[in-house]
């Protein structure tokens, strides 16, 4: 036991010499440490336990170091059923410039392999040295992932308008398709689109929902959080970004990945998922499809592809954005997805419209990422509550323009239901919730302008 011992110590410092620092990395093997020194005063007799203990440590230890060495890691619950190359992920795939005459530039990059070819993916690239920055350090800029939705594709303006922010961004195109150019479009945010000879699976329900019985490179999902994590690698092997301060956002579809792409990768700051979450089988748009699959596949598909099993197992920083009458993502299921993530948010918008011109539009999104990235201030307020039946006491932090309860007396599906919004006083107050309240929150104005609401209650 003592060679395993010093072999494991010489470990630690061979890491630290390398520079493997990573809080999490370190965590694991100090941790590892000191069960193996447990091991050795409290069961010196049990060998054959302790061999496999030893074992199991030894596996647990390796994937710390894969995790400290790649910064990525699969929810435990799914460690062997998903076949990504996370090492290979990590690293910035090989890519091509196409246009570099604009402020925008585009470009493909490799992909994963999709009916026995390797596939391209389409991609915007925008950066304040595109847009006319003249001097620049390495490192100097933070780094953005956008992640288009359902019928969307790689929008140019929104990496334009992160790139104004002072972000390098990247906007990739998840349906095997490449965006016309602007001047074909019908508004900035149209998405009329070609398909790419080399281009993976469509963002259809087939690939989404009904290749569960084929192999994963036929799968939507498989492709779409590869490629995302792909372009993560690529914006953080330009000199100019900081690797330690990048963040995801997504839309509708791009709001569902966003929630997988942080479970798995743990390089991320901040993610900012607006609209899509998890528990999709309990009430979404997509009943119809569930219906169809049968209970054993919706399991399945569950399993693999529902954010409610990816959540649990993020790094980042999180701010979940929705309306109280999506069409898609329902509040309830919602404000589960949210709880299940370890450092969480909530901004619920009453009537927020669905389409990504509105998706992309809450200030509260670039507020929240610059707060967790660029050391801002403008995401600080914060809510207490208390709750005694029917009575609650709520305190607000660093002030607020405006608060209300925000509640909801029918029993309607999510989409349906008519919200009443109750004003209350500012900073601190209390509140009798009407009894005959399904769902309630309070929902408030903070001083910079952000919408931030507590956790919804009632669904439980």
């Amino acid at each position: 036991m003592k060679t395993k011992k010093s072999f494991f110590i010489s470990l630690l410092n061979f890491l630290s010499l390398n520079h493997i620092r990573t809080q999490q990395s370190f965590s694991i093997l100090h941790d590892f440490s000191n069960i193996i020194l447990i091991l050795e005063q409290n069961i010196p007799k049990v060998i054959s336990m302790k061999k496999t203990i030893i074992i199991g440590l030894t596996l647990f230890f390796l994937k710390g170091l894969v995790i400290a060495q790649t910064g990525l890691s699969l929810p435990p619950a799914l460690e062997g059923e998903i076949p990504w190359d996370l090492e290979g992920l990590s690293v910035a795939p090989d890519f091509e410039w196409l246009d570099q005459s604009d402020s925008v530039w585009s470009m493909t990059y490799t992909g994963e392999e999709y009916e026995g070819k390797e596939t391209q993916v389409f991609a915007y690239f925008a950066s304040p040295a595109t847009i006319g920055a003249k001097s620049f350090e390495t490192g100097d800029f933070p780094g953005i992932v956008l992640v288009h939705g359902g019928g969307g594709t790689a929008f140019r303006i929104w990496a334009l308008e992160w790139a104004k922010k002072g972000y390098v961004a990247i906007a990739m195109d998840l349906g095997g398709d490449q965006p016309l150019p602007t001047e074909h479009q019908d508004n900035p945010w149209g998405s009329k689109r070609t398909r790419m000879e080399t281009g993976g699976p469509n963002q259809d329900d087939i690939h989404k929902f009904y290749r569960l019985s084929e192999g994963f490179n036929e799968q939507w999902q498989y492709h779409s959080v590869a490629n995302i994590v792909s372009a993560h690698s690529l914006i953080r092997s330009f000199p100019e970004v900081d690797g330690d301060r990048t963040a995801i956002t997504g839309i509708s579809w791009g709001g569902y990945l966003t929630n997988l792409v942080a479970g798995v990768d743990h390089r991320f700051a901040a993610a900012v998922p607006v609209y899509g979450c998890g528990f999709l089988q309990e009430g979404s748009a997509w009943d119809k499809q569930f219906d169809s699959l049968g209970m054993a596949k919706t399991q399945r598909w569950v399993k693999l592809w529902d954010p409610s099993n990816y959540v649990g197992n993020a790094s980042a920083d999180m701010l979940f954005v929705n309306g109280t009458n999506d069409f898609a993502y329902f509040v309830e299921n919602w404000q589960k997805t949210a709880n299940l993530a370890k450092d969480t948010q909530f901004t619920l918008i009453p009537d927020m419209k669905h389409s990504h011109l509105h998706g992309a539009a809450p200030e509260e999104i670039y507020n929240f990422i610059s707060t967790k990235l660029e050391k801002k201030s403008e995401f600080i307020s914060s809510i207490k509550l208390e709750v005694e039946g029917e009575q609650l006491k709520y305190t607000i932090s660093h002030g607020s323009k405006e608060v209300y309860l925000a509640y909801t007396e029918d029993t309607n599906r999510s989409p349906e239901r008519e919200w009443q919004l109750l004003q209350l006083e500012k900073a601190k107050g209390e509140v009798s919730i009407p009894s005959d309240a399904k769902l309630w929150y309070i929902y408030w104005v903070d001083e910079s302008g952000n919408r931030r609401s507590s956790e919804v209650q009632g669904w439980q």
